[in-house]
């Protein structure tokens, strides 16, 4: 048999991880045809099928399951060592890959990038926005940054801010048109932007904190996912939205938003990085985590 190189094997790891030929490439930087050649290469070489493939989907076979369940903690233990050379470096350095919420990236990382870039410019960021729940793995990224508790199982979380603070805003022409609500349940009688989460959900509005927390499913003619087009919506007066107090700070010191109930307020968990589990952290890795590790001082909810 041919000697197998360590690149095919890589490549296989890869694709397993990915579960897609196509996902696998765009994390590589090459064409899922170019995997798909080398695999198909491997498995001459070896004489065993390790995919099935459909149009679909992309499975392991069980010679597949065998190699990966060998190799994979290998590769594992290759990268943490390598890790380990990062601590011999005068500065840190290498490439970050994070997938943030849009409202962490503006309250957490927009203040703060352009001293990060300064103080460590041996470390590349590379940062997609993007509020949909997102398999770091799988889609190749080195962390992500969601809210605290909705941390996918078997990964390490890490609290970046202090809590939240949540609060219905409304423009002065809508709350003069429709009246001021007084209680959670006057609620129903208003028009409310309805909230998408990035898992697809429909998300109620959590009134108070503790015991005298409130979920209300708000009733709304719109439902969006994006909190920059939601508040352009409520600033033009179509109605009340749930939002974090500091996406909404300019607007209210300004006077073209009006907190309402703001006895019901809510605090809720602050923003929290996660990541996949290793025995050592990539020192780039690492400092993009303390460096963010406490936010801007108005991100923070009151104590």
């Amino acid at each position: 048999m041919e000697p197998i190189s360590k690149d095919s094997l890589e490549v296989f790891v890869a694709i397993a991880r990915a579960g897609s030929f196509a996902r696998a490439a765009l994390q590589r930087g090459v064409t899922g045809s170019a995997l798909s050649h080398a695999m198909t290469q491997l498995e001459r070489r070896l004489g065993v099928r390790l995919f099935h493939r459909t149009t679909r989907q992309v499975r392991l076979t069980g010679a597949g399951e065998m190699l990966l369940a060998e190799i994979a903690p290998r590769f594992a233990e290759i990268d943490a060592t390598l890790a380990q050379l990062d601590e011999f470096r005068l500065a840190p350095a290498g490439r970050v890959r994070v997938t943030v919420l849009r409202d962490a990236a503006t309250l957490l990382l927009a203040p703060r990038l352009a001293d990060f870039a300064s103080r460590y410019p041996g470390i590349e960021l590379d940062i997609t926005v993007d509020d949909r729940f997102v398999d770091v793995i799988s889609e190749g990224f080195d962390a992500g940054i969601r809210y605290g508790g909705t941390v996918p199982d078997g990964m390490i979380a890490a609290r970046l801010s202090d809590k939240l603070r949540w609060v219905i805003v409304g423009a002065p022409s809508y709350l003069d048109r429709m009246g001021r609500p007084e209680t959670p349940e006057a609620l129903m009688q208003h028009h409310c932007i309805r909230i998408r989460t990035g898992t697809g959900r429909l998300y109620p509005w959590e009134l108070g904190d503790g015991e005298a927390c409130v979920e209300i499913d708000v009733p709304g003619q719109i439902v969006l996912g994006d909190t920059e087009l939601s508040l352009a919506y409520a600033l033009s007066g179509g109605g009340l939205f749930y939002c974090l107090h500091d996406r909404a700070r300019a607007f209210i010191e300004r006077g073209d938003l009006e907190v309402v109930l703001s006895e019901w307020a809510s605090t809720g968990e602050g923003f929290c990085a996660y990541y996949l589990s290793r025995r050592h952290v990539p020192s780039a890795l690492k400092v993009f985590l303390d460096f963010f590790k406490t936010g801007p001082a108005s991100s923070l909810a009151p104590r």
